[in-house]
């Protein structure tokens, strides 16, 4: 059964496409069949809704969209039928599309009516004389003055209105590049006024920790001087010394680390995966990163292998700052941890990560750089509807607490989406890959991997 879909409002108003299939996904998603501008349709979810063929019609499904799904202004409980010229709105205050069944037979029967068969004529009477042949039409003239005048002035008008409307079509192509250039400039200079004003409040809190760990330092100076003759009282200052120093340690070398080098030299190989499985209705977004030019990357298994362990049926693959939305493939999982490897499958070379720092150890106080997508598509992007820019986000912090080769617990803000960034340390070398944290944390407290527990799995390319 055929179905039309016509966006009615909403940043792709004007959009119409036709559809043959049983599962139709609405969302913010690369993956969506029908999707909308992650920018400009801020009330749609990355999978808001579905179209389902249901018996002999379609029926319309919310996909736990955080604004719901409205049919013809009522909101969505369960899985309604879609009638000819039903609209669907993607949240309350959201673009709107309306749905067009079986068009071909309804233009079948139009086409019909507008163009009946030829009636033929009555049948002449048996032994009825035939009808005398017409007379010769008089012979025409040629065409006067004035109808050549009148036709001349025709044509010409004719002329000139196709000439404006090519010159009005034109002005108003070159306007909307204009108008779409200055917007993308705009979103481009708010976005580098947004990293700088994050990066300067960084520093200003690191400052000031920076002036209250010195002064607390000089505060315990003079009252170990003055407890020399208290042996207990002199232990326990110096323990308490000994904490501020380090903490003065961890600020200073914090204060050294260029997190726009980082950024600069490592964005470029970190993509948005999104992955939809056999089951359509399994469809999410997580983060991978690109580790060799060919297009191996490295993200979390459980991005990639649903809750059966069942590999996905599709994944996409768009790396940050780019409007291009590449096939990828899975390679392999581990078995102990959650890691995976995919690969892209298009033709290289592809950026990559500064390095993987599979020797050494992190320590609890070293700074950490996060860059990934956490919210998945929910966060604003660039460019336009039909080629959106994905653009990674830089989160910072540093690791609280190392246990071997088993963990790694990061003081930084994360979330849903951002799942397998990598976690880079000073240098802008990856020393891991975030993978969750706790929900009661609400992304206040996040968890890694040590990159050697990928090594065993890269060997194998």
């Amino acid at each position: 059964m055929r179905i039309e879909i016509e966006i009615v409002s909403g940043t792709r108003a004007g959009h119409r496409e036709a559809f043959d299939k049983s599962y139709i996904a609405f969302g913010q998603d690369p993956l969506s069949d029908v999707r909308f501008d992650p920018e400009g349709d801020l009330d749609v979810s990355t999978k808001h809704a579905a179209v389902v063929l249901s018996g002999d019609g379609y029926a319309v499904r919310d996909l736990n969209s955080r604004n719901g799904t409205f049919v013809n202004g009522r909101r969505l409980t369960g899985d309604t039928p879609l009638a000819d010229g039903d609209v669907i709105r993607c949240g309350a205050s959201g673009p709107e599309v309306r749905v067009r069944l079986a068009r071909e037979a309804a233009e079948q029967v139009m086409q019909r009516v507008a163009a009946p068969a030829p009636t033929p004529g009555p049948k002449a009477a048996a032994g009825a004389a035939k009808p005398a042949a017409p007379a010769a039409a008089p012979k025409r003239t040629g065409p006067s003055a004035t109808g050549i005048l009148r036709a001349e002035v025709k044509a010409s008008a004719s002329r000139v209105r196709a000439l404006l409307a090519v010159l009005g079509i034109v002005v108003v192509g070159a306007a909307a590049v204009l108008v779409w250039q200055g917007r993308t400039a705009r979103q481009e200079r708010a976005q580098s006024r947004s990293v700088l004003d994050s990066l300067g409040r960084e520093l200003a809190t690191l400052r000031t920790a920076k002036v209250a760990a010195d002064s607390e330092a000089a505060r315990l100076q003079r009252e170990i001087r003055a407890a020399v003759d208290d042996p207990g009282r002199l232990a326990a200052l110096q323990v308490r010394y000994s904490t501020v120093q380090r903490r003065q340690h961890d600020i200073a070398t914090a204060q050294g680390v260029d997190y726009r080098a980082i950024v600069t030299a490592n964005t470029p190989a970190v993509a948005i995966v999104s992955v939809q499985f056999e089951d359509t209705t399994q469809m999410w977004t997580g983060t991978g990163f690109c580790v060799n030019a060919d297009g191996t990357m490295l993200t979390n298994r459980h991005i990639v292998l649903n809750d059966q362990g069942q590999r996905p049926l599709r994944i996409a693959i768009q790396f940050s700052g780019s409007r291009e939305v590449l096939p990828g493939r899975f390679v392999r999982a581990a078995s102990d941890v959650d890691i995976a490897v995919i690969k892209v499958e298009s033709q290289g070379p592809f950026p990559v990560v500064t390095g993987l720092a599979l020797e050494g150890q992190p320590q609890a106080g070293d700074p950490i750089a996060l860059v990934g997508f956490p919210l998945g598509l929910d966060l604003p992007q660039g460019g336009t509807a039909a080629q959106p820019i994905v653009r990674a986000s830089l989160m910072t912090g540093t690791v609280s607490r190392v246990l071997g080769d088993s963990l790694l617990q990061l003081d930084a803000f994360s979330g849903t989406g951002a799942s397998g960034s990598p976690i880079l340390d000073r240098t802008g070398r990856v020393i891991g890959i975030e993978f969750g944290g706790p929900r009661e944390a609400r992304g206040r407290i996040v968890f890694g991997l040590p990159i050697r527990r990928a090594a065993s799995l890269l060997s194998q390319e």
